[in-house]
């Protein structure tokens, strides 16, 4: 033990590289496992954001159409509703009002994640069946810097009459 303790030598060159080595491995290891768990916790916030979006999107379009007034002319076909059209445009779903032409947006432009997400309506059908209005829509959200995204179909059943009228009011 003595000659440890008076022996003033340190360590070598090689044995100093070998340590430096051997660390900067270990922080490469470290450095890729952390960008992979942080990739990963961008993916599945990116999902589960897209999820409720779509949620949120799926709701507000159900409870305008499910309450809406619809119209049709003498002949039973389609003329429009109460609250106008149901449209997307620039990643934004967008009801026109008939009359007053105010357009209400149900998600606008950088309202959530600040323009990260895009919502779009791939399809947007009408149809009467007996004397309820039915809408069938196909709702698509998006994230804009990658690939994630999500999409559902709704079969909307209006709850009130259909009111026989050439034209909407």
């Amino acid at each position: 033990m003595r000659k440890k303790l008076k022996d003033s030598g340190g360590l070598t060159m090689v044995e100093t590289l070998c340590a430096v080595v051997i660390l900067v491995l270990l922080c490469l290891m470290l450095n890729s496992g952390l960008s992979m768990a942080v990739k990963a916790y961008y993916d599945i916030t990116a999902e589960s954001e897209t999820q409720l979006l779509l949620s949120s999107l799926s709701d507000a379009l159900t409870d305008k159409l499910r309450y809406c007034v619809v119209y049709t002319d003498e002949a039973g076909t389609y003329q429009g509703t109460s609250i106008g059209d149901v449209t997307a445009a620039d990643g934004r779903i967008v009801v026109k009002g008939p009359s007053s032409g105010e357009d209400k947006a149900l998600l606008p432009e950088g309202a959530y994640g600040k323009g990260r997400y895009k919502a779009e309506i791939t399809e947007f059908t009408t149809g009467i069946t007996g004397a309820t209005p039915v809408f069938t829509i196909k709702l698509n959200v998006k994230e804009t810097s990658g690939n994630i995204g999500a999409e559902t179909r709704l079969t909307i059943r209006c709850l009130n009459p259909v009111k026989e009228e050439v034209t909407p009011p």
